[in-house]
């Protein structure tokens, strides 16, 4: 069987490139032995970040983050930006219809991560089936309408 690379980040919010050999799926996880310790490693597959050099298309069912909740004014939060670039990022995003939430919220349907996200905020949002994004996606959302 091929080796499977990816980067993973994991529930403490720490992110590594991992490549696992005698790998099989397990509905929404991946197990395998890790190549570089040779241990027994369990992932879920909405944790991985990335597949490495298209990967994903070897596995039977790859994760695919759901579509986010449709909203006339789509919730946002900020979370892990200095003071000064949130309240910018803030006003960006209700220039464009959008509200600003300041916690995870029921109808909360974008979560933007600074640099200093922290994993508590990050959990609550993928538990809420909340789209996830960089500042850079943001953006790039206010300027094509495109999510990605």
């Amino acid at each position: 069987m091929e080796l499977l690379g990816f980067t993973y980040t994991d529930a403490k919010a720490q992110t590594k490139t991992w490549r696992i050999a005698k790998w099989e799926e397990a509905g929404k996880y991946l197990k395998g032995v890790c190549v570089d310790d040779n241990k027994f490693r369990t992932f879920r597959k909405d944790r991985i970040v990335s597949y490495d050099d298209g990967a994903e298309h070897i596995l039977i069912e790859p994760w695919v983050a759901p579509p986010p909740k449709l909203a006339s004014k789509p919730d946002i939060l900020f979370t892990g930006f200095p003071k000064a670039r949130r309240a910018e990022l803030e006003a960006l995003a209700e220039a464009h219809g959008m509200v600003v939430r300041k916690t995870v919220t029921k109808g909360l349907v974008f979560l933007c991560c600074g640099p200093n996200a922290g994993p508590t905020k990050v959990e609550g949002a993928r538990g809420k089936g909340c789209f996830l994004m960089l500042e850079e996606s943001f953006v790039g959302m206010l300027e094509t309408g495109e999510v990605s």
